[in-house]
């Protein structure tokens, strides 16, 4: 269960090991991870133990794994101990989805670098990394996004539909962190499987706002910074977009 506390910030209600895991070998495991010690936290997986168990398993809801806990618990070196053991931040989970994903939940920036420090980006699949991009412009995690970047997170990987995350920051109207993105190199070259392109957006935008208010403004600078890179106004339309790449 997700609360905040007095500032705002997620806080995990975790409750007792042995209501999320019935498994004795799994409990040991985690009590191992939890201790920090290593050595019979392996002497437990070569046992049988699943670094990767989750629970509660009558609840098809937000269920935890070992790694899972570890972070809600805010217990860096169990965290270390279970990836060493076979733990896997990329392994999804009913509810509260990937390892890495869980991080972003809690907007915690230090755990997502640990884990960023156990398995680099680099070795990530690039679903993880797409959907770690994504929903740090989602939940307006921008120093989980600085992060991502910092450790190689490319940042115009484009989605299944062709849209990166400064698209995407466009989208959902956080304009300041487009701006941003624009700032560190993103690509204004992108072209949607729809024929969007980050121009058209903008200019779409802009027909949104009253001329002259603050966030027609924040647009403006977006279209401003565009030009300086070279997008040219007014933009082709998706329409127009397909159309040029249309076989004869």
């Amino acid at each position: 269960m997700m609360t905040t506390n007095a500032i705002g910030a997620p806080v995990f209600k975790l409750k007792p090991p042995t209501h999320y895991f019935a498994d004795d070998k799994t409990l040991a495991l985690l009590a191992a991870a939890m201790a920090g010690d290593l050595p019979k936290a392996k002497n437990l997986v070569a046992q049988g133990a699943n670094p990767n168990d989750e629970g509660p398993r009558g609840n098809p809801y937000n269920r935890l794994r070992l790694l899972h806990y570890a972070m809600a618990a805010r217990n860096r070196e169990a965290i270390r101990v279970l990836v060493a053991v076979g733990a896997d931040p990329e392994l999804s989970v009913q509810g509260f989805g990937r390892a890495f994903l869980f991080a972003l939940t809690l907007k915690d920036v230090e755990l997502l670098s640990l884990l960023l420090e156990l398995k680099p980006a680099h070795t990530l699949s690039k679903d993880t990394i797409e959907y770690l991009l994504t929903e740090s412009v989602i939940n307006g995690c921008k120093p989980c996004l600085e992060l991502l970047l910092k450790r190689g997170a490319p940042i115009d990987l484009p989605d299944d539909a062709g849209n990166t995350i400064m698209m995407d920051a466009m989208d959902v109207q956080d304009y300041e962190l487009a701006e941003w993105l624009l700032q560190q190199g993103a690509s204004i070259q992108i072209e949607t499987k729809a024929g969007v392109t980050p121009a058209y957006t903008v200019q779409f935008h802009l027909q949104k706002f009253k001329p002259g208010s603050p966030t027609y403004n924040k647009v403006l600078r977006l279209k401003n910074l565009m030009e300086q890179k070279g997008a040219v106004f007014p933009a082709p339309t998706p329409k127009e977009v397909r159309a040029k790449h249309a076989k004869p």
